[in-house]
C-alpha cells in the first residue's frame, strides 16, 4: 500500500452524489454509522479506511465527523506538516476567523510557487463547498486551509508540532488573518495567504511604528498587538459614525454643521459648507485641532464639538 492509493479510492468515488438530493444521505454515512449528516469528514475517513490506512478513532473508532475538533486532536499529537504530500488530510478555513469549516485529501500541487493545489472531497459542488453533496476533485489555494496533516497512520509520517508564530515562508488561513488585519489598518499588502518578502516588509513596517522587535516574525505577542491596533481603528470607525463622531467620508447636516463653525473659527482658507466631510474639511480641522492643542487625529469627536463651540 502506498499514498497513491489513497488518491486512487478517492478518484475512484468521483462524481458519487447524496440521494436523495440536498439530504446528506450517502453509502460514507451510512458505513460511519451517521447518515444524513455533513459528510465531507466521513468521506475522508472513509477514503483511508478503504485504502487500508484506517485512521482509528479521532472522535470515533471510524474516524472523524467534526473538523475543527479533528484539527485540534491532530494539533495536540504534533501530526500538522506544512510540507504536504499526496494523501495527507487538508483542513480548510473559508473565512479565515481560525475555525475549520470543510476538509478533504490532498492530491497535488498545481503551482507552489501560487499556492495552487488540488484535492479530493466530498460534500461539496462548485456552487457550495462544504454542503454541495458531491464527490470532486478541487482547485483549491493555500489561503483557504487551516492546516495540512499528515495522520500518524501513515508510515512516513513526518509532521511536527508548529510553532505559534509566522514568518516567511508560512501560508494558510493564519496568514491570510494577519493580512488581513494589516490590510485593514491601510497597510498596504496582498491578502493572499502566502507569507513572502511584500508581508515580511510590512510586518516590519507595523513592528517599526509600534516600537516593536523589527524581527519579520509575527509571534503570538505580535499577532495581539496587530488585533489591539485593528480594534481601536474599527471603533473609531464606528464612534464616527454617530452624530457625536465625525471623520473623513462622513456626511449630512451634523457635518454641515462642523464646516460652518469651522469657517466661523477662522478657517483659512474658507471651506464649502456642503455637508460633506472630505479633504478640504480634514485639513481645517486638522489645523483648529493643532491651534486648539487638541488632539490631532482629524476626528471631530465631543472634546473638539466642545472648543467649536457645539452641543452635540
Amino acid at each position: 500500500m502506498s499514498r497513491q492509493t489513497i488518491i486512487d479510492t478517492a478518484k475512484s468515488e468521483e462524481n458519487v452524489k447524496e440521494s436523495p438530493a440536498s439530504t446528506n444521505i450517502q453509502k460514507y454515512g451510512q458505513w460511519y454509522g451517521m447518515n444524513g449528516v455533513k459528510w465531507c469528514a466521513i468521506f475522508v475517513s472513509w477514503v483511508y479506511d478503504k485504502a487500508g490506512y484506517p485512521l482509528g478513532k479521532v472522535e470515533t473508532a471510524k474516524g472523524y465527523h467534526y473538523c475543527q475538533g479533528a484539527y485540534n486532536y491532530w494539533k495536540r499529537r504534533g501530526e500538522l506538516t506544512k510540507n504536504p504530500q499526496a494523501g495527507d488530510i487538508v483542513l480548510f478555513d473559508w473565512k479565515g476567523d481560525g475555525h475549520c469549516d470543510h476538509t478533504g485529501i490532498f492530491d497535488s500541487w498545481k503551482d507552489k510557487s501560487t499556492g495552487r493545489f488540488y484535492s479530493w472531497e466530498g460534500n461539496t459542488e462548485v456552487s457550495n463547498d462544504s454542503d454541495g453533496g458531491k464527490v470532486m476533485r478541487r482547485e483549491r489555494n493555500v489561503s483557504l486551509v487551516k492546516a495540512f496533516v499528515s495522520p500518524s497512520v501513515l508510515n512516513d509520517f513526518s509532521g511536527s508540532m508548529p510553532e505559534d508564530t509566522l514568518q516567511i515562508g508560512d501560508r494558510g488561513s493564519d496568514v491570510s488573518f494577519m493580512q488581513r488585519l494589516l490590510w485593514g489598518m491601510d497597510y498596504t499588502i496582498d491578502v493572499d495567504g502566502i507569507f513572502g518578502a511584500g508581508t515580511r516588509a510590512v510586518v516590519i513596517q507595523f513592528q517599526n511604528e509600534h516600537f516593536l522587535d523589527p524581527t519579520g516574525i509575527v509571534t503570538p505577542d505580535v499577532l495581539g498587538a496587530m488585533q489591539e491596533e485593528y480594534n481601536i481603528q474599527q471603533q473609531t470607525e464606528k464612534k464616527a459614525s454617530t452624530a457625536s463622531y465625525l471623520q473623513k467620508g462622513n456626511s449630512g447636516s451634523a457635518v454641515k454643521a462642523l464646516q460652518q463653525s469651522l469657517n466661523q473659527m477662522g478657517a483659512n482658507p474658507p471651506i464649502k459648507a456642503d455637508g460633506v466631510f472630505g479633504d478640504k474639511t480634514l485639513a481645517a480641522l486638522k489645523t483648529f485641532q493643532q491651534n486648539k492643542g487638541l488632539k490631532v487625529d482629524g476626528v471631530a469627536g465631543p472634546i473638539t464639538f466642545a472648543a467649536l463651540g457645539l452641543v452635540v
